[in-house]
């Protein structure tokens, strides 16, 4: 069984990963033990305990400053860091909400903008990069699309997605569409609407190639960013929500990288039966 030590080395370079890419994004306490692989969210609080202690050591050792990387994990309820922080922060419980907040905010801006590689090679350790140099070069794969024109189990996805909202656990929808779309010019696989909240539904067919499914992710990123412009547009006041659909087994990578990136990917396999019975 891993020391905290142990799992704390294991830690920093995913934290370092989501300071130099994804500061911006929440992440959470399970998003950690997901990424990381320690099982429990609840084992967070002792491995950045852990992960501090690393740090500080190093700042003793190279007579220098290095920010934090605790401030980039947060609690899923109050979207900031548990009273844990008091470790890194004296006197952190004491604070306002509001003063949390800018305290974070500061912190995690910092930690973006600092050089990590030198960290990472004083701890022995390698980068936690989700794809590799080899994965990467296929990038123009994702551009240049992958053809054939739309088949059938596709299309029966997204028409039994349509007249099943519930297994997206969409309820009380006043509006919905295939083929939907936005005012970018994007068109949306299936479309609902609520009285609170607007979805995009993007549906990858058991037949997507793996960098399809990476594609699927980016193209949540940007029908979620879209919908969010279309409602200062139309002065409306909703919540705005982009979820991929796959009917495949998703790869670690790919799953990791939703993960960092707030996309939501809905696995239903089971649709794939119910579709040929339909």
């Amino acid at each position: 069984m891993s020391t905290y030590r142990e799992w704390a080395l294991q830690t920093i370079p995913v934290l370092v990963r989501w300071a130099q890419g994804a500061w911006d994004i929440p992440h959470y306490y399970s998003d950690l033990a997901q990424a990381v692989g320690f099982g429990s969210h609840r084992m967070s609080g002792m491995v950045l305990g852990e992960v501090n202690n690393i740090l500080n050591k190093l700042k003793k050792d190279y007579n220098t400053e290095i920010p934090t990387l605790n401030a980039l994990v947060q609690n899923q309820t109050t979207k900031l860091p548990g009273i844990g922080f008091n470790v890194v922060k004296n006197g952190y419980e004491k604070l306002s909400a509001e003063e949390k907040v800018i305290l974070t905010r500061l912190y995690n801006e910092k930690a973006h903008q600092y050089d990590w590689d030198w960290v990472l090679k004083a701890l022995k350790l390698k980068p936690a990069r989700i794809l590799d140099n080899e994965q990467l070069q296929q990038k123009e794969l994702i551009q240049t699309g992958f053809g054939g024109g739309e088949g059938e189990e596709h299309k029966k996805l997204k028409e039994y997605i349509y007249n099943h909202p519930e297994i997206l656990k969409i309820k009380k929808v006043k509006k919905r569409k295939i083929e939907y779309d936005l005012h970018s010019g994007d068109r949306l696989d299936v479309y609902f609407e609520t009285n609170k909240c607007r979805y995009a539904i993007e549906v990858k067919p058991s037949t997507s190639p793996d960098l399809d499914i990476l594609r699927g992710i980016f193209q949540c990123i940007k029908y979620k960013a879209v919908m969010d412009a279309e409602r200062v547009l139309l002065n409306k006041n909703y919540d705005s929500k982009a979820i991929l659909v796959v009917v495949a087994p998703i790869s670690p990578e790919n799953r990791q990288l939703a993960l960092d990136l707030k996309v939501k990917v809905e696995e239903h396999r089971e649709l794939l039966n119910k579709i040929r019975l339909g």
